[in-house]
């Protein structure tokens, strides 16, 4: 045989070779891609069991690609004022016309027997495009309920620009508010596949953030903030959330971002920053002074239980 041929030879095989090696890869993409397979759901679905681990809520359907979303917080114009400021049941102040606070006129009652989507509608009816946020949970400590605002019916977890703090007294009346809104999303990137709820259960057991006899009662899909942007945006990501109740019947809540597959951070002292921030901007109110001490009053007792809380 001659050289040529021999070097074609030897070229033809190493052109198969990388064809191999790229198919691997490729396959390995995929699967990352797609997340677990039904055998591989079976053997996590063993691995909960033998931890006892239970899953007691369906598990939502998988979801179509999807893309990461840019919002920031959206600066009231004229027109919006107006229609903020016209809630007769209300003294309403709007700060830097992004922040609104507000303090009832008379306290608003919430019913002993009402349930969340109650209190949802309840809130609904006295904030600014109160539909747009959801009931996040009741901080019994604080005495303060949480909602989400939300993109097409999800929540947006955890973010300073697009929430709502209702603050209650004793009586678990309502006495006033803070709102945030983020303004309209732009779309953030190309679409990506999403890991399925049995990728992200997995993820929080690797993690050593699910134990043994540990109950997961709900998952569904929301939006988490993952960096901001030079621009004053935010990134925000599909992001499923995990509902999970241990033996001590103490419920927590943990979060696995959809697309790039890691557990989010939890911001413990969420709460405490969206305080500091509106004690902040209260203090800057003028001429409103009987206002601005009643707000304040409000503000500075939750913040003061939370930090006789952490010492």
């Amino acid at each position: 045989m001659q050289w040529g041929q021999i070097k074609t030879l030897f070229i033809l095989c190493f052109l198969l070779l990388d064809i191999y090696l790229l198919s691997l890869v490729l396959k390995q993409l995929e699967k990352e891609e797609i997340g677990l397979t039904m055998e591989q759901q079976e053997q996590v679905a063993q691995t909960l069991e033998s931890e006892n681990i239970s899953v007691t809520k369906d598990l939502p359907d998988s979801l179509s690609d999807e893309e990461l979303v840019i919002m920031q917080q959206k600066t009231f114009n004229e027109e919006d004022l107006k229609l903020i400021q016209s809630r007769e049941d209300q003294e309403i102040e709007v700060v830097n016309n992004n922040l609104i606070l507000s303090l009832f006129k008379k306290a608003v009652s919430i019913p002993d027997n009402a349930n969340d989507n109650a209190i949802e509608q309840l809130v609904a009816s006295k904030v600014y495009l109160g539909n747009e946020y959801a009931y996040g949970y009741w901080d019994k400590g604080r005495n303060i309920l949480i909602f989400f605002q939300t993109k097409d019916g999800r929540p947006i977890y955890y973010n300073q620009s697009g929430i709502v703090l209702v603050y209650l007294n004793e009586d678990n009346e309502m006495l006033g508010y803070t709102q945030s809104y983020l303004d309209s999303p732009e779309t953030g990137s190309d679409k990506k596949s999403l890991i399925k709820p049995y990728d992200a259960i997995m993820k929080l057991f690797d993690s050593n953030l699910l134990y043994s006899n540990d109950e997961i009662t709900d998952v569904e899909v929301g939006y988490y903030t993952t960096y901001p942007l030079d621009s004053g945006g935010q990134v925000l990501a599909p992001t499923w959330k995990i509902t999970i109740e241990d033996k001590g019947e103490r419920v927590r809540e943990r979060f696995v971002n959809a697309i790039e597959q890691y557990v989010v951070p939890l911001n413990k002292k969420f709460i405490e920053g969206v305080l500091e921030l509106s004690i902040e901007n209260t203090r800057v109110i003028k001429e409103k002074e009987e206002f601005k001490k009643s707000m304040l009053d409000i503000l500075t007792s939750k913040q003061a239980i939370n930090r006789s809380e952490s010492a």
